[in-house]
């Protein structure tokens, strides 16, 4: 059951030609947003500035119980909850942030948006090793506590949320626009599980399509949600560095995973690393620390009973090494060598990446 100050935000956010900043300067006009329900009709004069007459007249031909109500049934009957910022569930330290979402659709376990977040975002487009390290960091945290918070996009975004999951922890998706235009498409099926037992929000009404400028403004949401932001791999130029501005602005930790000086997918981590604005995170317990708290981390031990030769296999697997480096470690000819790789695929203790390369789970 929604206040009237609550249905009146629901209300305002309903015109695709309010931006937020005129959603904010109408409300402003009235004591409580609730007001809008007695008060809308005469305040033409105080608002003529922001909208159109129109504009204005649609606004109150729509100022009417019985469609607002069978508007907020519809949304609910699709699983969405409506948080506003007079919401008893709205995160308190958004009202720290001039730039605060005034609403947001949600769905799934709402309960996380007051959880302990750590925000882990960098580029679309990560390396073998970006996408090994966040996972690794997604895991480790959420195994301790953590709920992972990042923007369903593909890359590092799509790793972190996998790895929270596969370790049965919490995740929360920001997206960048509408439950009805899930981007990217890739993505659906992620999307689908983290509503199952994490959280997926966005400010943005169901029906809004995604546009580019969103994901800039989303990811204040991702900032303003974490206690510390975790960037694993990302360029000079990504749009990670939307969300570093934010956390800066916030006053939020920032930590970043180093790469190789050639890397062109780590010239911003790096680079953020020599400016001194973040702390180097090597492992999880780095950001543990900082947040006081234990790592209690176990990795899946399988029940194999491993041989001589899948032992000696598995412990020449660092974190991404080809095939041909394992071998001349080993010594095991070709054909038991991808027999034994399979096994050990196969009981999830290591995992095949792109360019014959190997990791260990």
């Amino acid at each position: 059951m929604y206040t009237k100050n609550e249905k009146a935000i629901i209300y305002i956010d309903m015109f695709d030609f309010l931006t937020t900043k005129k959603q904010e300067e109408i409300l402003a006009v009235f004591n409580e947003p609730q007001d809008i329900f007695s008060q809308f009709e005469s305040s033409f004069n105080r608002i003529s500035n922001l909208i159109t007459k129109e504009q204005f007249d649609k606004m109150c031909y729509s100022l009417n119980e019985q469609f607002l109500n069978s508007y907020i049934l519809g949304l609910e009957s699709s699983g969405v909850k409506v948080i506003t910022f007079k919401s008893k569930d709205y995160p308190e330290q958004f009202f720290n942030f001039l730039d605060k979402p005034l609403i947001l659709y949600c769905k799934g376990d709402i309960s996380l948006l007051k959880s302990n977040c750590i925000g882990i975002v960098g580029t679309r487009k990560p390396t073998n090793y970006g996408k090994v390290v966040t996972k690794k960091f997604a895991k480790e945290l959420a195994s301790n506590g953590i709920t992972i918070v990042s923007g369903l996009a593909e890359g590092i975004d799509s790793m972190a949320h996998k790895g929270a999951l596969e370790v049965g922890g919490k995740t929360i998706a920001v997206l960048g626009g509408g439950f009805n235009h899930i981007y990217p498409k890739t993505n659906f099926e992620l999307e689908k599980e983290i509503e199952k037992t994490g959280l997926v929000l966005s400010e943005y009404a169901p029906n809004v399509l995604p546009a580019n400028w969103h994901y800039p403004i989303r990811n204040r949401i991702i900032a303003g949600l974490s206690r510390a932001v975790l960037i694993t791999e990302a360029s000079q130029k990504s749009g990670t560095m939307h969300t570093k501005n934010y956390c800066l602005d916030y006053g939020i930790d920032i930590f970043a995973v180093p790469g190789e000086i050639t890397s062109f997918a780590s010239s911003g981590t790096n680079a953020l690393i020599r400016s001194g604005q973040c702390a180097v995170a090597l492992s999880s317990d780095d950001i543990l620390d900082d947040l006081n708290l234990s790592n209690k981390y176990q990795p899946t031990v399988s029940n194999m009973q491993l041989s001589f030769e899948e032992q000696t296999v598995l412990n020449a697997i660092d974190c991404e090494i080809l095939f041909d480096d394992i071998q001349t470690k080993t010594g095991i000819d070709t054909k038991s060598l991808l027999t034994i790789l399979t096994t050990l695929e196969l009981e999830g203790l290591v995992q095949k990446l792109s360019g014959n390369y190997y990791c260990k789970i």
